[in-house]
């Protein structure tokens, strides 16, 4: 089952199918008033997957238990309201829809409609607190007019963020607004949709070049894609005009994994004597399912960077792999998924150090930090190159702690700072009202 978009996680997109509001009529699930749909039909299909956070949302809002702590004054300070949100208004939200769904664990889709509820970006109120406390069934904030997906409550409450969300850019945002970011995801979910639509392998959409280069260049220090891959683009296109940016940063999502392991390899290497090697050996350190073996084709990218290369060896380690399914969606029996040090002893003698181990937005800083440490030393003690990316600034520094604490000696180039190769496509954080991330976003560090 795909995890619904953005869009209509927000009711503005049907909930099943994902058509967008643009040129259809959508309406609003009357129980719950979260999701919306664009037929009968559609909202009957839905229905099994979404009848019990349904009730559960509306059980919450008539019990009036939503109240919180809100603000009384609009504010602009998002570093400040974004840490209400999550630490009570989110957490409180979570706790009482648990308790109504039985304690069981709420799964993705679930979690995507609490956790990414619009909230008025001054006063960080939802559509279902106004109705409570306005005692107003219709009460119900409104979007920006230019990207839709930020809300106020208020014209007060609009011109206090109005500014600050239009024009400043975002520290998360690549230099653009959050109105702007905002713009390109609407986007880019729509081209999503068309791409999985057009019938990608396993639903998802991912490209490379067909191209070889003749020798090895350094990738440049800071991202440049359309220096990388925008002649490409332009070819495929017919020629001239620039290439299509959704293309591009759609094209980014699984291209960041073949180039955060090239500019992990030039950082952690003194000569380009690896470029030369008939063998290059990488190990994927906590592989998943869902991500590193699906996006399998694009890591063709670095044999088609390094023509000296004949073989690349991967290896993806991590206990996630047993979720893996073959082309009918029937789990594949794995033999083992071991956590990397498991793997590492298990070989004995006949383990080989690769040219290097990589872990991809990894986690390490708040999942299995025990184990990860375990694998970290290992790394550190047996001298293999190494590095990590994370999904965002806060993550990357926590795990940067975490390296560090375990005997890495961290290498300048290799974080904890922005990933130059890290995916283009932004999605927002959740529980919050400003903010991004992306796969690979960070470096969280390298050693050898």
């Amino acid at each position: 089952m795909r995890v619904p978009p953005l869009t209509a996680r927000i009711g503005q997109a049907c909930h099943s199918c994902f058509t967008d509001s643009s040129g259809t009529n959508l309406s609003r699930c009357s129980k719950c008033m979260s999701v919306a749909y664009c037929s009968a039909e559609c909202q009957k299909r839905d229905w099994t997957s979404h009848k019990a956070i349904c009730k559960a949302l509306h059980a919450v809002e008539n019990d009036g238990l939503i109240i919180s702590d809100y603000p009384t004054a609009p504010s602009s300070d998002s570093e400040h309201l974004n840490s209400i949100c999550t630490n009570t208004i989110a957490t409180n939200l979570m706790f009482l829809v648990g308790g109504q769904l039985g304690n069981r664990p709420m799964n993705v889709i679930e979690q995507n409609i609490v956790a990414f509820e619009p909230k008025c970006l001054a006063c960080l109120r939802s559509n279902r607190v106004l109705r409570v406390e306005n005692s107003d069934p219709k009460a119900t904030l409104h979007s920006c007019p230019d990207c839709g997906l930020a809300f106020f409550c208020s014209d007060e409450h609009w011109n206090v963020v109005a500014n600050k969300h239009k024009s400043e850019p975002c520290d998360d945002g690549y230099g653009l607004s959050q109105c702007a970011v905002n713009q390109n995801m609407r986007v880019d979910t729509k081209f999503a949709n068309v791409m999985v639509d057009a019938g990608g392998p396993f639903g998802i959409f991912q490209w490379a070049p067909e191209r070889f280069m003749s020798s090895w260049v350094r990738l440049p220090e800071e991202a440049d894609w359309d220096g990388q891959y925008g002649n490409d683009l332009r070819m495929m296109s017919g020629g001239g005009g620039p290439p299509l940016d959704p293309f591009l940063r759609g094209s980014s999502e699984a291209l960041s994994f073949p180039l955060t392991i090239l500019y992990a390899l030039q950082n952690l290497n003194e000569d380009d004597a690896w470029t030369k090697k008939d063998t290059l050996t990488i190990h994927i350190l906590g592989a998943s399912s869902d991500k590193e073996v699906l996006y399998g084709m694009v890591f063709e990218e670095i044999l088609h960077r390094l023509p000296k290369v004949k073989t690349l060896q991967l290896l993806l380690c991590g206990p996630d792999l047993k979720k893996i399914i073959d082309n009918s969606g029937q789990a594949v029996n794995m033999d083992t998924c071991p956590k990397y040090h498991e793997y590492a002893q298990k070989q004995g003698s006949g383990y080989i150090k690769p040219d290097l181990a990589i872990a991809f937005n990894s986690g390490a800083f708040q999942l299995a930090v025990e184990s990860w440490t375990e694998t970290i030393k290992f790394l550190v003690a047996q001298k293999i190159p190494a590095a990590f990316t994370s999904y965002n600034r806060e993550e990357a520094e926590a795990e940067a702690s975490i390296l560090r604490s375990a005997g890495g000696n961290l290498i300048p180039g290799l974080g904890p700072r922005r990933n130059p190769w890290g995916s283009q496509v932004l999605r927002p954080e959740p529980t919050k009202i400003t903010g991004f991330f992306a796969t690979n976003g960070w470096l969280s560090g390298g050693f050898h």
